[in-house]
């Protein structure tokens, strides 16, 4: 660490001394201080240092952007403050919608890339069919569309996984709570078929009902929850609570066996019978209010809608606005609804092209040209996610932009012959019948119009520290705790007397000299590995970090004597459960010492594992700090360099 000593002292001086420091955090490549007075600050002379790429206030705080070695910088600024600082900060409050965006993004982020594989796929389709390359009944056709479909349809699986992860739950539950959504025989069987009788007859939200869940009628959405985003996020979080209650209460010798089903029994119907109505009460007022406004003003109606549309399809709740649309077209050929949202993908095209041309980040270019190109062909959705909804005036601009476009198709009452979107949806504003193309040339002009006004407004505001690839790079690194198993002595682990954890080859940690003989779990997880011996435990976490607690030197060849495991492989286990008794006196009589180790095994898998200084230790007290990467695609690129 001794080689950041002097680019610490240099920042500490300039922010005002260790005195003006209140805390100070740090993200994946940015120090961020809270202090006492910021005109203290010398930001011109922190900015000289070749080691500092930028410095900024934002958020009430001031940013020295370091670049990726921020975790050792800040070790090192941890030193200097005697310990005054801390990875960990207080969330700030933040309103319901900055939460459900920040939510969101976080969940999207992981998948960004097989969404854009997914749209540049349709996108290639798109092109092959319109120039009559293939046509729908190929064969090729058919693969190419499963290939291009498969991530949409099957998305809440793929989020039930990342918003298991979000929420602290096990993942591969949060796949299945997807998973179960999406069985054919559930729409099938929950929307079809005698109706047994209908809720609500004769008002808006009139619903037939088609089953029963024991007696309580199931109101599913007509169109199921493929394709969709926000459903499923609800339900993991509802599962992930499930989850954390039945963990305080069934007993740990059993819990291993029957959490995951307790938590997929009472989460689905749960899901099922609050969400699907949920959902079949926002589509009725969605569709009768779009409908009844347009009687009384089409354009401010074409307005609203493009306004409301993009947020819409966050929500999976635009397609009551599209049933108008599709049944118009199916009864006279001719539709005014999807004049609507016609511009809205042009929008949030045009603003990841606004980002592509300011930006210097190599991680955003490379993810903003496929984006542009799927974007063209409708398929916005790493466009949304990856470049305007994280920066949330970025996702104004496209909903500006949007309603101007609409706004000008309205005016001029144009109207579409078919349902088509993107670049190949031009060809719908062409009269079939007269073959007029007034329509195709007022699509043209309001599409030019919505580009302009949401790339204007982007590119002349865009600022640099807003530009990232991951939306938690604009939050803290969350970090996890790793609490002390033993009451002891620390040491670093350099100082141990075995040569293999002493080099760190089994990962970072450190070394405890015990006092008693009590072992506890220093995470909740699941016991994944316990020695015949006795001697040696290995846990995973709930959020994936494997530590191993190993016993004594070479207490293997006690063949278990003074050992007494409490536990067993594949145990879930919370923090502070006791796991092992030790003899230590019995240990030390047979001549082996009791020195033990704590190490992260895959320490490899986080941007860093942070031990605690030497000294004595309680038992649960904090031992190691493990920050992990920020998204999946940061890991995965590191385990192919390495």
């Amino acid at each position: 660490m001794g080689k950041y000593q002097a680019l610490v002292e240099f920042i500490l001086k300039n922010v005002g001394g260790k005195d003006n420091v209140l805390s100070v955090t740090h993200c994946m490549t940015r120090l961020r201080f809270t202090l006492k007075d910021d005109s203290l600050v010398q930001k011109e002379e922190i900015v000289k240092s070749p080691d500092v790429m930028s410095a900024q206030f934002a958020s009430g705080r001031f940013q020295v952007v370091v670049g990726t070695q921020v975790a050792e910088v800040f070790q090192v600024v941890q030193e200097n403050l005697n310990g005054r600082s801390t990875a960990v900060e207080v969330e700030e409050k933040k309103g319901l919608v900055s939460t459900l965006i920040d939510t969101i993004t976080k969940v999207i982020t992981p998948v960004l890339g097989i969404l854009t594989a997914s749209g540049l796929l349709q996108g290639i389709l798109a092109l092959l069919t319109a120039t009559k390359v293939l046509s729908v009944d190929d064969g090729a056709y058919i693969i190419l569309h499963a290939m291009g479909q498969a991530v949409f349809y099957f998305l809440p699986v793929t989020l039930g996984y990342t918003s298991a992860k979000a929420f602290k739950m096990n993942p591969f539950v949060g796949m299945m709570l997807g998973a179960t959504l999406l069985i054919p025989e559930l729409l099938t069987g929950l929307t079809s078929g005698d109706v047994l009788y209908t809720l609500f007859k004769g008002s808006l939200f009139q619903t037939p009902v088609y089953n029963t869940f024991f007696g309580i009628p199931i109101l599913f959405p007509a169109t199921g929850y493929q394709y969709t985003v926000i459903p499923i996020i609800f339900i993991v979080y509802v599962g992930s609570k499930v989850e954390k209650w039945l963990k305080s209460v069934v007993p740990g010798v059993i819990a291993h066996n029957v959490n995951s089903f307790l938590t997929i029994l009472i989460t689905v119907p749960v899901a099922i019978l609050i969400v699907g109505p949920v959902t079949n009460v926002l589509s009725s007022l969605i569709s009768a209010g779009v409908s009844g406004l347009y009687t009384i003003s089409p354009i401010v109606t074409s307005v609203a809608v493009a306004l409301l549309y993009q947020p819409l399809v966050i929500f999976g709740l635009h397609w009551p606005i599209s049933a108008i649309g599709i049944t118009n077209l199916a009864q006279s050929g001719v539709d005014y609804i999807f004049p609507m949202s016609f511009t809205a993908n042009f929008a949030q095209t045009a603003i990841v092209v606004a980002v592509f041309l300011r930006t210097r980040s190599k991680d955003q270019k490379a993810l903003a040209i496929p984006a542009i190109v799927s974007g063209l062909f409708c398929i916005i959705e790493p466009a949304i996610y990856g470049f305007s909804l994280p920066v949330k005036k970025r996702f104004a601009f496209s909903m500006i932009g949007g309603a101007v476009g609409s706004l000008i198709l309205a005016l001029f009452s144009t109207k579409m012959y078919a349902m088509s979107f993107g670049v190949l949806g031009f060809a719908a504003f062409i009269n079939p019948e007269t073959g007029s193309m007034n329509g195709l040339f007022i699509a043209i002009l309001a599409t030019i119009a919505t580009s302009v006004v949401a790339f204007v407004l982007t590119y002349f505001t865009f600022k640099q520290d807003e530009d990232v690839v991951d939306p938690e790079e604009k939050e803290l690194v969350k970090t996890e705790v790793v609490t002390s198993p033993m009451k002891g002595q620390l040491k670093p682990i350099e100082s141990s007397s075995d040569a293999t954890f002493a080099s760190k080859a089994l990962g970072k940690g450190l070394v405890l000299l015990p006092e008693s003989g009590d072992v506890v779990s220093p995470v909740n997880g699941v016991v994944e590995t316990v020695l015949p011996s006795g001697h040696a435990i290995g846990i995973i976490s709930d959020t994936g970090i494997e530590v191993l607690i190993h016993i004594g030197i070479d207490t293997v060849e006690l063949e278990g004597q003074g050992f007494t495991p409490l536990v067993e492989k594949g145990q879930s286990v919370v923090q502070g459960e006791k796991l092992l008794e030790v003899d230590l006196a019995k240990v030390k009589a047979a001549g082996y010492s009791t020195e033990t180790i704590v190490v992260v095994t895959n320490t490899d898998h986080f941007l860093d594992v942070i031990c605690e200084q030497e000294g004595n230790i309680k038992v649960g007290e904090k031992l190691l700090t493990v920050v992990p990467f920020n998204n999946e695609t940061e890991l995965a690129n590191l385990v192919e360099v390495n």
